[in-house]
């Protein structure tokens, strides 16, 4: 009987994959959808190991697969780093997972005040990891891209509390020029209503998750609410020749 289900399980995952592998073919930037019939992807061994293999969000029937280039790694890393250093206590992640009403969803880089129990970092899905309590979504300045992280940023707000959120739009392919005043002193960034027309530019959120803007220019920088500091110059570093 278990040699049976093992067997059935591996059935699964091969038809799984298949499918993925059909709906990628010649697809090698942003976000690719997939949809699978009801119930296919109900098993959570099944969402673990597509998890494990991909890049990839399960909503509902629907499997999102983000493609990150090697410059948006990068830059995934560095805002990494410049965050882990300012708190190190804190727990700071890239593509983590966490279930938040049956939604899986991974944020780009995300901070947990408090860190996930062993057993949810190694089985995020099984163990409902929480999501984390700053959310950073970095993402080109498509359409595509931007509307699936902004849409998730919308869904997740309205269901849950807490959460602060950072969206980092940065450019497809003109790269940003250099540093002019490397010596330069850091000032805090000044915010407007409107969002830019070129990026690259972030926005947060306030408490009543109204939308603050920001233009992103060389020695600035903007100070979250939980005290973290988002530095400019350690994304715009990223994006220069």
């Amino acid at each position: 009987m278990m040699q049976s289900e093992s067997t059935s399980q591996i059935d699964k995952f091969d038809k799984i994959l298949q499918k993925i592998d059909q709906e990628l073919n010649g697809k090698e930037a942003g976000i690719v959808k997939i949809n699978f019939p009801a119930e296919e992807l109900s098993n959570l061994d099944v969402r673990e190991f597509i998890h494990d293999s991909f890049n990839a969000e399960i909503i509902g029937d629907n499997l999102f697969i983000k493609y990150n280039s090697p410059l948006k790694e990068y830059l995934d890393h560095k805002l990494t780093n410049s965050l882990k250093s300012q708190k190190r206590a804190w727990y700071t992640s890239i593509n983590g997972i966490c279930v938040i009403n049956n939604r899986e969803l991974r944020s780009d880089v995300g901070v947990w005040f408090k860190r996930p129990t062993f057993v949810q970092m190694c089985q995020p899905i099984i163990n409902s990891c929480p999501a984390s309590n700053v959310w950073i979504e970095v993402f080109k300045n498509t359409e595509s891209e931007s509307n699936h992280a902004l849409n998730n940023i919308n869904w997740i707000q309205q269901n849950t509390i807490g959460i602060e959120f950072v969206a980092i739009t940065i450019p497809d392919l003109t790269p940003f020029h250099s540093n002019p005043n490397p010596e330069m002193i850091s000032t805090p960034a000044t915010g407007q209503h409107t969002q830019p027309t070129k990026a690259p530019y972030v926005c947060i959120w306030d408490m009543n998750n109204n939308e603050i803007w920001y233009q992103m220019e060389w020695d600035h920088h903007i100070t979250l609410r939980c005290g973290l500091v988002i530095d400019f110059n350690v994304v715009l570093a990223t994006l220069t020749e």
